[in-house]
């Protein structure tokens, strides 16, 4: 007798082993009890540049245009003591900048993330099918911050070429505001695209369009992918410094494109820097409101 797939739970491949634990399901199916998932902690550092809008163009997705400055904003963070990867963590390496999508129902302004990185597969695979969210590998070991000296540094890899890096400086603090950099642009928005298995590749894609967690139009709500009630937080102003390291095919065979794609967006003028910390319920971080957007 063949699996029978359960609508109330969530599956992704392999699904002959029935449903699929991660972030927003338990071992065997149904959401996580916020009593079930402790308290995580998190350092989150972000430079904000001012760039080429034409290049940044380029990187749009279907529907989108840019919103005011063409402001890119590149965070590193690592979270700890997560409760679905049973007290593990890993870090993330994230590339935002404000857009206006234009739908056939509705009209969205907010923020459009072409890449991300993170350095667990497990959060790579649940983060691409669940969400959307365009995510890659890459080895990011643990923020090095040093608050006696007021620095703090991140970088990512991928087998042992470094593509990228981010370095603060002169960390002063800045309150306790709950809030993660760039919050106040508007909801996050991502491309989910994924190809239609057909010889040669030649029959497009299953799936084409934005995700989001703002909430549908008139219906009120939240617009943040994290729940921040309950969370502790502490924030830094900073000076710092960003950089991206082209790369051959021979240095990052399946993501050169993409780093270049990154390098190639000139750093005119850092206009903010920051860094936050904070710790809260694990559940929270789940980011279970995405949704799919009408495609324009």
């Amino acid at each position: 007798m063949s699996i029978k797939l359960n609508r109330d739970f969530r599956y992704r491949m392999p699904v002959s082993f029935g449903p699929a634990p991660g972030p927003r399901q338990k071992p065997g199916g149904g959401m996580w009890k916020p009593e079930e998932t402790g308290r995580m902690n998190a350092e989150w550092m972000a430079i904000t540049y001012r760039t080429d809008p034409k290049k940044l163009e380029a990187l749009l997705a279907p529907g989108m245009e840019l919103r005011g400055d063409p402001l890119v904003t590149v965070s590193c963070a690592w979270f700890k003591n997560l409760y679905w990867l049973a007290g593990r963590g890993y870090g993330i390496v994230v590339v935002d900048f404000p857009v206006t999508y234009r739908g056939r129902t509705e009209t969205l302004e907010g923020t459009y993330c072409p890449v991300l990185w993170e350095g667990a597969p497990d959060a790579i695979m649940t983060g691409r099918d669940e969400l959307g969210f365009p995510k890659m590998f890459a080895d990011i070991p643990e923020i090095e911050h040093d608050k006696e000296r007021g620095t703090a540094a991140c970088s990512a890899s991928w087998m042992g070429f470094k593509f990228f890096d981010i370095a603060l400086t002169d960390l002063v603090d800045a309150g306790n505001e709950p809030a993660l950099p760039g919050a106040d642009n508007g909801p996050a928005m991502y491309y989910k695209y994924v190809p239609r298995t057909s010889i040669g590749g030649c029959e497009g894609p299953d799936v084409a369009y934005v995700t989001t967690a703002a909430a549908p139009a008139g219906a009120g709500g939240r617009v943040g992918n994290i729940n921040f009630d309950g969370f502790d937080f502490k924030r830094w102003s900073a000076k710092g410094t960003v950089a991206w390291h082209r790369a051959t095919f021979e240095q990052l065979p399946l993501s050169a494109h993409v780093v270049n794609g990154m390098a190639d967006l000139d750093i005119l003028e850092i206009t903010k820097v920051q860094m936050v910390a904070f710790s809260g319920p694990g559940i929270a971080v789940s980011v279970n409101s995405m949704r799919a957007v009408d495609p324009a």
